[in-house]
């Protein structure tokens, strides 16, 4: 991948952000070694055909299985074009346009796969009513400090399977932190001031068979959605390992929608999984219609 053309940032461990320069191509990416992917901040310029060409070079020198980047819809046609496949949107992303996920996906040998990414089916989840109510013994704290929030991607990003969606700072900016007896809770948010979104993580996924976990967590997201939607925030979303069945009942639970199902998206110790993209709207207004992407 040494090029003359490409600039990169200092790495501040698995991931790492690059900058490309060459003639009229000009983006910036990010790779991530954990979970074998790269996403792309495309620029608008160039020739989409000689930048397909260029990632395919990088998928299969460094054995990632996935490239993708997330585009507004004039621009995810020129991305079909030369081969990326639609996996689903991100309403009202760009504050007053949709982002559709463009991603193009390798074999094991680096090759695209014919025919773009495979179809990830998973099942519907039906919502419950949640957890509004403040559990007994739990304290709540919000947490802003960047070397706290480093410290805890840390310390519990891999169990997570947590992956940063934006440049430049490689955990959340903002979390909220719960604890009842011995056990701590967090959920962090990367939020984008100037679309007005944010991409939330459950740092502290619910425990199998753990019935204490569900309405704590309901409890803490709501929360972490009240102090985001004070702060204008606009929309939230989430990406959840497809079979997370009691992650996935939380987001739902709490009205939060399936709107993309991305295919070997991320990477655990049982290889690859793919993931579901739940999002909801903080503040109420009218959005373009998206068409299916099932």
């Amino acid at each position: 991948m040494a090029n003359q053309a490409i600039q990169a940032t200092e790495p501040t461990g698995p991931v790492e952000e690059h900058y490309y320069r060459r003639g009229d191509i000009d983006f910036c990416f990010l790779l991530n070694r954990t979970h074998l992917n790269l996403r792309v901040f495309d620029y608008r310029v160039g020739n989409y055909q000689q930048k397909r060409d260029f990632f395919d070079r990088i998928a299969r020198s460094e054995g990632l299985k996935k490239v993708f980047t997330v585009v507004e819809k004039q621009d995810s046609k020129s991305w079909r074009s030369v081969g990326f496949s639609r996996e689903g949107a991100i309403p009202g992303y760009f504050r007053t346009a949709d982002a559709y996920v463009m991603s193009r996906v390798y074999t094991d040998d680096g090759d695209p796969i014919q025919g773009g990414a495979p179809k990830l089916t998973a099942p519907n989840i039906a919502a419950k009513d949640p957890n509004l109510t403040k559990p007994r013994g739990l304290s709540v704290e919000f947490v802003s400090e960047t070397p706290k929030l480093a410290r805890v991607v840390e310390d519990l990003g891999q169990a997570a399977l947590y992956a940063p969606f934006r440049r430049a700072v490689f955990h959340p900016d903002i979390a909220i932190h719960g604890k009842v007896g011995k056990r701590d809770y967090w959920i962090g948010a990367e939020t984008d001031s100037s679309f007005g979104h944010a991409k939330i993580d459950l740092l502290t996924p619910p425990r199998a068979n753990k019935e204490a976990d569900p309405p704590v967590l309901e409890f803490l997201l709501q929360a972490l959605l009240d102090e985001l939607q004070r702060r204008e925030t606009a929309s939230v979303f989430s990406l959840t390992a497809v079979d997370w069945g009691p992650t996935q009942q939380i987001y739902a639970n709490l009205a939060f929608k399936v709107n993309a199902r991305l295919t070997d998206h991320l990477v655990r110790e049982d290889g690859f999984v793919g993931t579901q993209l739940w999002h909801r709207r903080l503040v109420p207004g009218s959005s373009p219609k998206l068409a299916s992407f099932i």
